[in-house]
């Protein structure tokens, strides 16, 4: 059986706001520009002796006479509009169509009526009965993926190298037990923490054809001992089996600001260059900016050569957050900065509470990229929200030129990520 599996576009960061696109046109923020792991991994838990193709449309138009016995659509909310209308022409045009990924296993009702069947959850442990469903005429309108099965290894080798940043994805675990009200890992995923097994992540790694990958799991920075403990083993064995690629990691303040000294040393022997930091999502964003540890913590791994990606996430404030935003980032010596309009995404108590209070101003999914207020803000209008984060990039980027922000990029992921690097004989990325 042929498979097929499609990553539909979606709108980045600074695309629905011309100016800011001009603005910061290639500095490479602002605009996702990973191929997406999701998809990869489902691609890579289908049996082998199934055949597989890709369509990505952030690189080429969608083609819908395409030659394959099953139609698979992963995608997350900024994409599920367009999935929708993707799903709808290949359905027109005779295929059978499975939507799966985060969108449709939090919102399994909104995206339904657009597939034939919705994969919820993990991928893997779930392709067996699809595909043996299908065969037999009998396809059910929901299947469920087992989240503590064996983590499949990504089809990275789908995704066509045309204007991706040459990074790669790496998981390290599933489900999260914590359940902030603005996070779809538990929906998606479970609040059971699942490890990948540590020899599994060093061979993933191993094998990129990348320069330089991102940790993708927040919990890896939670400070409680089971994560702390298998950060330090996976960092541990990076070191001893002479990791030349740099790596970056995502984490919020109240567990950047735990790290201890000796984890830090570490992850910097480990190459780690880069803690993407998500401020105002987990409290306001003014406690964040008045943390004096928190700020002495990024100088801390500012020291040990690790720099912060600032990600300020506005809107979940009852006062004005310029000035603070100002102060920080001089206090911390901030290298690079985004700015992120607070967007409460389907299935998560966050979303519920504001459906229920009827503070949502639109379903057009399209529109929860961070860039657009798709809520009632609480102190102030939807207009002067918007205003202020197009106000927050102009206030960054204005004095900043191309060459300087390059120039962070590489003290942030190394020179190769934004152009093909080989492994040079001496043994480093170039």
């Amino acid at each position: 059986m042929h498979l097929h599996f499609v990553f539909p576009r979606w709108r980045k960061l600074l695309e629905d706001h011309p100016g800011l696109r001009d603005l910061v046109s290639g500095y490479d923020v602002g605009n996702f520009r990973m191929a997406g792991l999701g998809l990869a991994t489902a691609a890579g838990a289908v049996p082998p002796e199934h055949t597989i193709s890709l369509s990505d449309e952030n690189v080429a138009e969608v083609r819908f006479d395409v030659e394959a016995d099953l139609v698979c659509i992963g995608f997350f909310t900024p994409q599920a509009t367009n999935a929708y209308q993707l799903a709808d022409s290949f359905r027109r045009a005779g295929k059978t169509v499975i939507g799966g990924g985060i969108h449709p296993t939090v919102a399994t009702s909104d995206a339904a009526p657009h597939f034939d069947a919705i994969l919820r959850g993990p991928a893997e442990g779930a392709w067996e009965e699809i595909i043996r469903d299908f065969a037999a005429g009998a396809l059910k309108p929901v299947y469920n993926g087992n989240s503590c099965a064996a983590f499949a290894r990504p089809r990275r080798d789908l995704f066509k190298d045309s204007g991706y940043l040459r990074a790669g994805i790496v998981q390290t675990a599933r489900g999260c037990p914590v359940g902030c009200p603005f996070c779809v890992v538990p929906g998606h995923a479970g609040t059971q923490v699942v490890f990948r097994p540590v020899a599994e992540v060093l061979e993933d790694i191993a094998t990129l054809p990348f320069p330089c990958f991102f940790l993708a799991d927040e919990n890896l920075l939670f400070p409680d001992s089971e994560n702390r403990d298998y950060r330090m083993q996976l960092f541990s064995q990076l070191v001893e089996a002479g990791n030349r690629r740099i790596s970056f990691i995502a984490g919020y303040p109240q567990f950047v600001r735990q790290l201890r000294a000796d984890e830090i040393a570490l992850m910097a022997r480990a190459r780690m260059q880069q803690i993407y930091l998500v401020l105002g999502l987990r409290q306001p964003l003014a406690n964040d900016l008045s943390d004096e540890g928190l700020a002495a913590k990024i100088l801390e791994l500012k020291a040990a050569g690790i720099e912060v990606m600032a990600s300020f996430n506005l809107g979940n404030d009852s006062s004005p957050v310029e000035q603070g935003i100002a102060a920080f980032c001089s206090a911390t010596q901030t290298n690079l900065a985004e700015f992120i309009i607070h967007t409460p995404f389907p299935g998560t108590p966050m979303f519920a509470q504001m459906e229920k209070e009827g503070r949502l101003l639109t379903r057009d999914w399209s529109k929860y990229n961070g860039a657009n207020v798709v809520f009632a803000p609480l102190h102030e209008s939807p207009e002067s929200l918007c205003d202020r984060y197009l106000a927050l990039w102009h206030w960054f980027y204005s004095d900043i030129n191309q060459d300087q922000v390059k120039a962070r990029y590489v003290r942030a992921f190394g020179g190769g990520i934004m152009r093909k690097a080989s492994l040079a004989p001496g043994g480093s990325y170039n």
